[in-house]
């Protein structure tokens, strides 16, 4: 089977349809990039995006050559499984586990989300990837001041010191320290 290396040749599966499905990609992970970015969290626009990219692109591609090229064990379902699989790997060196604290959980699930909704834009759903794209901002908004309120509401009327301000100690003499 001989192939076709012109630039048609080499762009035929480029049609509107998949400039329109990088262009929610662009919207959708870009919205969500952006929440992280002016939240100053980890993993903001560009990794939002190339995180939504890569999942949609193995997708996509793995649709392409099983209609396209006619490969018998192209199969996008397995592909998926896999992109859920590395985008975990890559989501659990965003968790740092610093003096028993556990950080970037949040980070993590967010990559995860991202990485699904690239797989639902290279298969089409633009309006679900959308409003999962809402409620992520919203999960990550809208919940977040839920939270807050909450501690507030729990400390209110407690009398609370902060860590260490009552255990400053002022040591006078070299010999006092021992």
């Amino acid at each position: 089977m001989g192939h076709d290396f012109s630039l048609a040749g080499l762009t035929s599966h480029m049609d509107e349809y998949f400039f329109v499905q990088i262009l929610v990609l662009l919207l959708c992970a870009g919205l969500i990039g952006f929440e992280r970015q002016v939240s100053k969290k980890p993993a903001g626009i560009r990794t939002s995006i190339l995180i939504a990219m890569g999942s949609m692109l193995f997708v996509k591609y793995s649709i392409i050559a099983g209609h396209d090229v006619g490969a018998p064990n192209a199969d996008p379902a397995r592909v998926m499984g896999q992109v859920v699989s590395g985008i975990g790997f890559l989501g659990a060196g965003t968790i740092m586990n610093k003096e028993g604290l556990v950080a970037g959980l949040t980070t993590a699930s967010t990559i995860w989300v991202e990485a699904a909704i690239g797989a639902i834009i290279a298969l089409g759903y633009f309006v679900d990837a959308f409003m999962f794209s809402v409620l992520v901002i919203f999960v990550l908004q809208g919940v977040s001041q839920i939270e807050i309120w909450l501690r507030l509401s729990q400390i209110k009327g407690k009398k609370r010191i902060r860590a260490g301000v009552a255990q400053t100690h002022y040591v006078k003499h070299p010999e006092d320290a021992a």
